[in-house]
């Protein structure tokens, strides 16, 4: 009898390898044709381990500079680096559809927000009635709240940071990371629902907030490799034990809790909307979302907006800090700003949006810096429409996942050159008006490579418009008033990559610009 079920088990373990063989080469068949590193097409698992290392911007466009603009990163995964194939994938009319990578992008297990929905119609639908909120057009406050929290930030570096009287030999080292990370967490959060961390006024990490989104999004990225057991596990009910607690003192569930505080007020008993509140989740109510949809979307978009715009606002800053020619030139466009009125001369008032989008050498930088360190750094992964695609030259079957590689896209030789690695913003002016580029039609190519960097078409970054007006202003209102130096510039920060990117002691001294 032991004999029979010993034989028996032996046969229904061979069966089991046989069918995991079986399926393991057939993964493999279907993308054999595509180059890449060979042990990468069986598993996940390298995949997976990149994630885990937080090494995924620089790996990417290693494999693409090795491999090409298409290359096999997992069983079922393609890395793409054409910009006019991301474009056309993401289209409005594009059949192309989001992969199941996007499921990990829940902050609730089981609920969708306009990241993680991957259903086409209800995307569109829930991006259509969010689309007012952060256009701006109905918080006519919008501009003057980013200019409190960038006054905020001034006057916590004048407070804090500066050196004392008769002491400027005795500089105060000031981490640049973490501030920007209290101005953006200031701005989201007063923009979001009227309610702001003051994290710039107290100089602390008030809630917790930013230390578990750091410890949050290296776990939620990794999970990304493997959204199929992500989803089993949301099914059986086991990540829902992990969801944020609104009952959590600190980090996301006490942003959990502020959020249905502020939702709360906004519905009668009977959960219909009540009052006029003129933030974005009082658009989001205006143009019909749900008591459940409104939290879920305002959580979301102060997790996603504060970080990604923080990101390009710390990118742009060491650039520029550590370009000196740069520094110089933008200093005297902003100082000649000053002088003609586009900049207000008294430091109690803000650069506006409309004029700081006027002045050239600014606007070459921004672009230079979210190119050279693009805060959403991948993958955003696409599916392929069923009947399959012929993308860079090979037949891609229907199903496969499209991946975004933003280092080899934004660092392409093709496009800007060979210094594609140096921060030049000379490279977005036209020669005839002071720059150095001769072609019209090469910087139109450049300016449509830099769209990709919030996304494109129907997946076109919602917060786009309020980020840029985070940089438009936070440059000129730091770097009209101080002079940063970093204070070892062979070891700015330390950064790791999961798909965005953490940035930390970022460290720098401040003295008070001198006035001409």
């Amino acid at each position: 009898m032991a004999t029979l079920i010993a034989g028996n088990l032996v046969g229904y373990l061979t069966l089991f390898l046989v069918l995991v063989l079986f399926t393991y080469v057939r993964s493999w068949q279907r993308l054999r044709h595509i180059p890449g590193p060979p042990s990468w097409g069986w598993s996940v698992l390298p995949l997976f381990r990149l994630h885990v290392h937080g090494a995924i911007y620089d790996k990417f466009g290693e494999l693409n500079r090795q491999y090409g603009p298409l290359v096999r990163i997992a069983p079922n995964t393609l890395l793409v680096a054409d910009p006019d194939v991301l474009r056309r994938m993401s289209a409005v009319r594009s059949p192309y559809t989001r992969a199941d990578w996007y499921i990990a992008m829940r902050l609730n297990p089981g609920q969708d927000n306009v990241l993680a929905q991957r259903d086409e119609e209800k995307h569109d639908d829930l991006r259509r009635r969010m689309m007012a909120g952060y256009s701006g057009k109905e918080n006519l406050a919008l501009e003057r709240d980013i200019d409190d929290c960038v006054l905020d930030l001034v006057r916590l570096i004048e407070r804090k940071y500066l050196p004392s009287p008769g002491r400027e030999h005795q500089p105060v080292p000031m981490d640049l990371a973490r501030k920007i990370q209290f101005f953006t967490s200031d701005v989201m959060s007063k923009l979001s629902f009227d309610a702001k961390f003051h994290d710039l006024r107290d100089d602390n990490d008030n809630l917790g907030y930013i230390h578990e989104v750091e410890t949050m999004f290296p776990n939620i990225f990794c999970t990304c490799t493997i959204p199929k057991v992500i989803e089993f596990l949301t099914n059986i009910g086991f990540l829902g034990l992990f969801a944020p607690s609104a009952n959590s003192k600190l980090g996301l569930g006490k942003v959990l809790a502020i959020t249905r505080e502020q939702t709360a007020k906004r519905f009668d008993s009977e959960g219909k909307p009540k009052g006029d509140y003129n933030d974005m989740l009082g658009s989001f109510i205006r143009h019909g979302l749900t008591k459940e949809e409104a939290e879920s979307e305002s959580v979301m978009q102060l997790a996603a907006g504060s970080d990604t715009s923080a990101t390009g606002m710390r990118a742009t800053l060491r650039c520029i800090i550590s370009s000196p020619m740069a520094y110089v030139k933008l200093m005297v466009e902003i100082d000649e700003a000053i002088a003609s009125g586009k900049i207000p001369s008294d430091e109690n008032q803000v650069v506006s949006n409309s004029n700081a989008k006027e002045l050239p050498y600014l606007q070459a930088c921004i672009k230079e810096g979210l190119r050279w360190y693009p805060p959403i750094a991948g993958m955003l992964a696409k599916k392929v429409p069923r009947a399959g695609d012929k993308v860079c030259g090979y037949f891609v079957p229907g199903g496969t996942s499209m991946a975004y590689s933003a280092k080899a896209v934004h660092h392409s030789a093709a496009l800007f050159g060979p210094d594609e690695y140096a921060f030049r913003p000379e490279r977005w002016i036209l020669t005839k008006d002071g720059g150095d580029e001769p072609s019209v039609e090469k910087l139109k190519a450049m300016e449509q490579n830099n769209e990709l960097i919030f996304g494109y078409g129907k997946y076109q970054c919602l917060g786009k418009s309020v980020a840029l007006i985070e940089l438009n202003k936070i440059y000129v209102e730091l770097l009209r008033r101080f002079q940063f130096s970093l204070m070892d510039p062979l070891d700015v920060w330390k950064t790791k990559c999961f798909g965005i990117h953490l940035q930390k002691d970022m460290w720098v001294t401040v003295k008070r610009r001198p006035k001409e």
